[in-house]
């Protein structure tokens, strides 16, 4: 987070505050170090995904109860959100469920250790559209570097969004940027069915939406 160190501990302090706690929420509480997820879960877990912007956690909760040794970080700012997912959870007595209230366009490698996930899932995240707001988008070049870093080797990125211009904004920079790349075509219009299907991207199912589904390997950055 490119900001001046005054402006960063302001911003600290308040992604500290959360109104909501629970034993499966990881919140951080010293500047500089680092989240432990291998201390954060249970022993028998494998490998992990992150979830950035998981809503209302249909996806996680599915595929945590698919994969119960695969680690689930979700990765979500809007609090009622995390309840609702938690509650699924708990009725379900999911144990490789965690979550991250702190704003990630804010907190990302600070909190989170290198090569630490097998996946990072990005569904329906705001596009923005308004061309004076672009720069609130979370596909950055900025933000891609970050996610590559904390990505193990073959990692995975996976994106979907309803919205043309922000599908094709996201190919040309995946073009650009070094450490990712593709197989097969650079995008799809048809999903993965591996994952369920989220209450966003049901929604917009229902509209009649196009859909693109974008995927990338990490690879060596030359």
């Amino acid at each position: 987070m490119l900001v001046n160190p005054q402006v960063q501990e302001k911003l600290w302090k308040f992604a500290l505050r959360t109104p909501y706690h629970t034993d499966y929420l990881l919140h951080p509480k010293e500047w500089g170090k680092k989240i432990d997820l291998k201390k954060s879960f249970p022993d028998y877990i494998e490998n992990y995904w992150l979830e950035m912007g998981s809503g209302w956690g249909e996806v996680a909760i599915e595929l945590a109860s698919k994969h119960p040794k695969t680690g689930f970080l979700l990765m979500e700012k809007k609090i009622d959100r995390i309840v609702a997912t938690e509650t699924k959870r708990k009725a379900l007595g999911l144990e490789n469920i965690r979550y991250m209230t702190l704003n990630f366009q804010w907190f990302f490698t600070e909190v989170l250790e290198k090569e630490i996930f097998d996946t990072v899932l990005i569904n329906f995240p705001d596009p923005w559209p308004k061309r004076k707001h672009h720069k609130n988008r979370l596909m950055q070049p900025d933000m891609l570097a970050d996610i590559h870093s904390l990505l193990k080797p073959n990692g995975n990125i996976l994106f979907a969004t309803d919205y043309g211009p922000y599908a094709r904004r996201c190919i040309s920079l995946f073009r650009k940027i070094k450490g990712y790349e593709w197989e097969g075509l650079e995008y799809s219009f048809a999903r993965n069915e591996s994952l369920p299907l989220s209450f966003f991207e049901t929604e917009k199912q229902k509209e009649g939406k196009r859909i693109y589904y974008l995927e990338r390997k990490k690879v060596d950055m030359i």
